[in-house]
């Protein structure tokens, strides 16, 4: 029984160590290309910048158009890029929001005019 007891105290011990061996599955918030033509803007935890992705994923519109994808409310750079771009576009700083995009100098912001605009350029 003691024999029993410690080779199954041993198999557990390693098996908790190995468990914690495993890798993170933790988001990273890149930079956005601050040279793209494109650039969707959105915050992870916002509600409307799902559907957006939702939309984008459903309709494979990454696979149909080069666009960049940034997160703004986990990195500084990237909300200091979309503050840059509404600014460019006349939007005062307390009225931008997520989602936003930028494109050749016109905004859209809100998921119903950023899936309006990429279906208008995906021909959908």
């Amino acid at each position: 029984m003691n024999k029993k007891f410690f080779l199954f105290l041993a198999i557990f011990s390693i098996s908790l160590v190995f468990a914690g061996c495993g890798e993170k599955n933790e988001q990273v918030d890149l930079p956005i290309d601050s040279n793209a033509e494109i650039m969707f803007f959105y915050g992870r935890e916002c509600p409307h910048c799902k559907v957006v992705e939702k939309y984008i994923e459903e309709n494979k519109v990454a696979e149909k158009i080069k666009f960049s994808q940034a997160e703004v409310y986990h990195n500084k750079d990237n909300s200091a890029v979309l503050k840059q771009k509404a600014t460019e576009c006349g939007i005062a700083q307390d009225s931008i929001g997520v989602p936003f995009l930028w494109t050749e100098g016109k905004c859209y912001m809100g998921d119903e005019d950023i899936i309006k605009f990429f279906e208008d350029k995906i021909g959908i």
